[in-house]
């Protein structure tokens, strides 16, 4: 998905309707949310005259990859990795209650 989405965004970014028009034709096309679509349907009928930007397309894009790399993540970084412990399970420290309180 992300190699055909890929590509997408360069088609968008050239403004190469013949090569939108068969991306979108391809069964990986119904995976996109609609607003990419969209988005790539207005980009290619409007050709090289249009100043629409291909947001939605890269904003996709984006998420997608921090998505398959989580290591780009500060939060799934080297730093968090680092804090967990080998075997995979965490301490929670816990307080004794004292046998008269409850």
């Amino acid at each position: 998905m992300l190699a055909y989405l890929d590509s997408l965004c360069a088609a968008l970014l050239a403004r190469d309707s013949t090569e939108i028009q068969r991306l979108l034709a391809l069964p990986s096309a119904r995976d996109l949310p609609r607003r990419v679509r969209e988005e790539a349907v207005a980009i290619s009928r409007s050709g090289n005259r249009s100043f629409m930007a291909p947001i939605h397309s890269l904003h996709f894009y984006y998420k997608l990859t921090h998505m398959v790399d989580e290591s780009s993540d500060p939060i799934f970084g080297d730093q968090a990795r680092d804090a967990e412990p080998q075997d995979g399970q965490i301490e929670l420290p816990l307080r004794k209650v004292g046998a008269g309180r409850r």
